[in-house]
């Protein structure tokens, strides 16, 4: 909806609006930029993912960093639980290094996958914010 909205005026704005809780398919990801520049003033986001291991690593880019990750975002939680997919890890590596001043991202992780292997591969990852955390449950 978000989407199809987009492509015929720009997104109303949301000063106000501090949290976010969003579940988006995979397929809406690429779009997920769009709306969070429409949220300027976003200190806390809730990501639920539906579908994302269908998603392939190169169908996932994002081509902007909205305003809210320079200037006000301080946590992500990635409510879903993380396997450690290609497309799951480019959208953590999208949040550290792209959020200033990101305090926590919190990633929940599947019991069936190796915490210690997604562990090692967060610690891959630069971090814009040199305060964040990385909390993996």
């Amino acid at each position: 909806v978000i989407h199809d909205y987009s492509k015929y005026e720009p997104l109303p704005q949301f000063p106000c609006m501090s949290r976010l809780y969003v579940n988006l398919c995979v397929s809406d990801l690429i779009f997920l930029p769009t709306f969070l520049e429409s949220c300027p003033n976003l200190k806390s986001i809730i990501l639920g993912l539906d579908d994302y291991k269908e998603m392939r690593y190169d169908q996932m880019s994002f081509s902007s960093v909205p305003e809210c990750l320079l200037s006000s975002l301080e946590f992500v939680d990635f409510e879903s639980l993380i396997s450690g997919y290609a497309s799951e890890m480019k959208l953590v590596k999208y949040f550290l290094e792209n959020t200033t001043i990101l305090k926590r991202l919190t990633l929940h992780v599947n019991h069936g996958s190796t915490g210690s292997d997604i562990s090692k591969e967060l610690l891959k990852i630069p971090r814009r914010s040199a305060t964040c955390q990385v909390v993996v449950i």
